[in-house]
């Protein structure tokens, strides 16, 4: 890599009290990748709507039409047909299957993000691990209510469920996994599965945001987890953007129907009062990332409820660190490969 950036050059200069904090190897990626581009909290969501890719990460990839991939649909509660996208094992030492399968959400603040914002990871699952995965495009905010992505994300893992074997899987070996709002919809699903009855072998939940209350001002001020003020000015997902999120979230049209018609722990899965019974969780946090503590207490509460929590934080890296070509996102993909070989017996 060449030499970062000088701060005059960048759209969004690292703040130099959090640039000491983070992993050297960011910095350098960062200066060059992403510090130059305006970010998309500040951009207008028509223009960004009207062309994704031009406003999409460095990792993105479009992998449509390569072996093993294929695109179908299932149908959520209102009738909406949810885009997922599988990756099925190609290599011949992986057999012919039936195969485990993994479901996958992407990220984004429930706001950005399709299935190009994981194809790298759901590739390298595939060239991994004998386990189908499975990349679910649920609806975004504002022009969709949130609780429309949580019922497209629990119409996947019904269907799958029912219809493993319809893409040469085995419905009694199923695993989740988001990064950030996907972490956030995997977490409710696992608990959605639960009380429906339907066995996980593993929840992998990624940088996730566990409570969308925390960044909400109450007549007392802010009620925040010490990671969200310390990581106030952060690199990816400082407070402004966290702000910008949680609107389009809680906008204004929807704010009523969330409040009456949706259960509040589908927006704070950490709020829930029934931990028992989870699958086992691994729980990947970021040093650097305001979510850190919430995503951590939410593996607490699956410990003190009789389950089995995987904690894992890695140092120096920010919020969503895992698509980038850094030592701790390496890390991350064997951490995630060994686990999901484990829990699958693979």
């Amino acid at each position: 890599m060449s030499a970062p950036a000088t701060g005059e050059t960048l759209a969004s200069p690292l703040h130099p009290d959090i640039q000491k904090r983070l992993d050297p190897d960011f910095v350098v990626y960062y200066n060059e990748k992403i510090a130059h581009k305006t970010p998309t909290h500040r951009i207008p969501l028509s223009e960004i709507r009207a062309n994704p890719a031009k406003y999409a990460g460095p990792w993105c990839v479009d992998l449509s039409g390569a072996p093993g991939v294929k695109n179908f649909t299932v149908t959520s509660k209102d009738g909406h047909q949810v885009k997922i996208r599988s990756y099925s094992p190609v290599d011949e030492k992986f057999g012919k299957g039936p195969w485990p399968i993994h479901i996958n959400f992407h990220g984004g603040g429930f706001v950005f993000g399709d299935l190009t914002a994981d194809a790298a990871f759901c590739e390298r699952l595939q060239q991994r691990l004998p386990i189908i995965t499975l990349d679910v495009e649920y609806r975004l905010c504002p022009e969709n209510r949130f609780d429309h992505a949580i019922e497209d994300g629990w119409a996947a893992l019904e269907w799958v469920h029912k219809n493993a074997s319809e893409i040469n899987g085995d419905g009694s070996s199923i695993s989740l996994s988001g990064i950030s709002a996907g972490g956030h919809l995997a977490a409710v699903t696992q608990q959605l599965a639960r009380d429906a009855g339907i066995p996980l072998k593993l929840a992998i939940l990624t940088v996730p945001c566990t409570d969308y209350t925390t960044y909400w001002p109450t007549p007392e001020g802010y009620n925040l987890f010490p990671s969200v003020e310390a990581m106030k000015n952060t690199a990816m997902l400082d407070h402004t953007r966290l702000t910008f999120f949680h609107e389009q979230v809680n906008n204004e049209r929807d704010r009523d129907h969330l409040e009456k018609n949706v259960p509040q722990w589908w927006k704070t899965p950490l709020h829930n009062t029934n931990f028992k019974d989870l699958c086992t969780t691994f729980i990947a946090t970021a040093e650097c990332d305001p979510l850190c503590d919430e995503g951590e207490a939410y593996g607490v509460k699956v410990v003190q409820a009789g389950g089995m929590a995987i904690f894992r934080r890695y140092l120096g890296m920010p919020h969503p660190f895992t698509h980038m070509p850094l030592k701790g996102a390496h890390q991350y993909d064997e951490d995630v490969i060994g686990t999901l070989r484990l829990a699958h017996g693979i």
